[in-house]
């Protein structure tokens, strides 16, 4: 494959690392996601020229400056473009960044929520393959929008649903297609972390009175259950907790989300999943995230614990870690060189760069990996879930009907 030139649409916590925490508390994402992995992809040499959209061009150049720090480290290679210019400030420094980096290009978003359907119709209209940060869209209306202009312009799209490449969840997937469960009866899930995410947060959490936990990370494992089972969601119910969240901004913030799901299968057959998802859990935690997933099927228990990877530490003046060595880990193998081969948070990328590159080469058509990898078109459920936790919420958590009309979801709210 040819390289292909490739911009990073924002310069937050998962583009670059970059977060009022700097400095002060550790996360995760300490070094980004988006900009570091594309920089790896360049030095195996599919990735070319690598650009830096965001709003401030201080800050832009400024990640530039700490990125040539840490290719030092690497090997990288540090050239990076930044828009707008050094000492502007541009809402859509990301349009001119799609029309004026060389094509082929590919895009990796990564702005709020709020954001995102601007920008992917952007990149459509462009004819730029993208990859957008989890969940793409929140609300049908703006994913149909959007997946008109991705068909129209027939440009390749995909979510970063990045657990689906996680070695224990591919391990799952396959077990359950081949039969090995039986049918599922429930699926239940726990992710839930630091109060710090509040910090990292909120910004936006301020400007945007429509963000909230199950968005963020709700999202991750109720698009896992559609994706492993190829289940569809007939009904969500959706409860809040406030507390730590509510105080802290004055605002109807929740600390705590859960969501029940109701699913049917392709036979008929039908199932539950739970999923609990929080952003207050207090600073001494000694996981960065709390996540767990546990189906119950006609055969028995599927428990796979996803944040006791077996890694521990405990240390003077920090106390007790576990970290998550296999998400987005940069350190040097035995060798001394960085491999990334193993990490999902990477692999991610890395697919969506092979696979934008095959569709840019003719070598395939723009959708015939809908249902394969984790694809705009395919975080159709997904959506619409969210869409009817939202609105569950919103009516004092009754339970939203999910139906199928045509070539789309629509919600079917309760009767006031």
């Amino acid at each position: 494959m040819n390289p292909l030139n490739l911009i990073v649409i924002g310069n937050g916590h998962y583009a670059s690392g970059q977060t009022p925490l700097a400095g002060v508390s550790e996360t995760d994402k300490d070094t980004g996601v988006f900009l570091p992995a594309a920089m790896q992809l360049r030095k195996e040499g599919l990735v070319g020229q690598i650009g830096l959209a965001a709003r401030d061009g201080d800050k832009a150049a400024a990640t530039r400056t700490r990125f040539s720090k840490l290719a030092e480290q690497f090997a990288w290679d540090d050239q990076l473009t930044v828009f707008p210019h050094i000492g502007e400030f541009k809402e859509t420094a990301y349009a001119d960044a799609l029309r004026d980096m060389p094509k082929p290009c590919v895009a990796l978003i990564a702005v709020p929520d709020s954001l995102h359907e601007e920008v992917m119709i952007e990149c459509a209209r462009q004819k730029v393959p993208f990859l957008v940060v989890k969940p793409a869209l929140t609300n049908l209306e703006s994913f149909y929008r959007v997946l008109r202009e991705v068909d129209e312009h027939q440009v390749f799209g995909m979510v970063d649903y990045h657990k689906v490449f996680d070695q224990m969840n591919v391990l799952l997937m396959r077990d359950y297609r081949a039969g090995r469960y039986g049918r599922i009866y429930h699926a239940h899930s726990l992710m839930t972390q630091r109060r710090d995410m509040l910090t990292v947060y909120e910004y936006w959490l301020r400007r945007d009175k429509t963000m909230n936990v199950n968005h963020y990370l709700g999202s991750h494992y109720a698009h896992l259950v559609g994706f492993i089972t190829g289940a569809e969601p007939f009904e969500v119910r959706a409860t809040s907790q406030k507390g730590i969240a509510a105080q802290r901004f004055g605002e109807d913030v929740a600390d705590l989300i859960e969501m029940q799901i109701g699913w049917r299968l392709s036979d008929g057959a039908e199932f539950i999943s739970y999923h609990v998802s929080g952003w207050s859990d207090p600073p001494e935690t000694e996981s960065m995230t709390y996540q767990s997933l546990q189906f119950l099927s006609e055969r028995g228990h599927v428990d796979s614990d996803q944040q006791d990877r077996g890694f521990r530490t405990v240390l003077d003046g920090v106390g007790s870690r576990t970290p998550n060595p296999y998400f987005f880990n940069l350190a040097p193998g035995v060798s001394g060189e960085l491999d990334l081969s193993d990490q999902y948070g990477y692999r991610s990328v890395k697919a969506f760069v092979g696979a934008a590159g095959r569709v840019l080469d003719g070598e395939m058509r723009y959708d015939a990996l809908d249902h394969v990898l984790p694809t705009l078109r395919d975080s159709e459920r997904v959506t619409a879930v969210l869409s009817a936790a939202d609105l569950s919420l919103a009516h004092g958590s009754e339970v939203i009907g999910i139906a199928r009309r045509g070539a789309a979801y629509i919600l079917q709210p309760p009767r006031v």
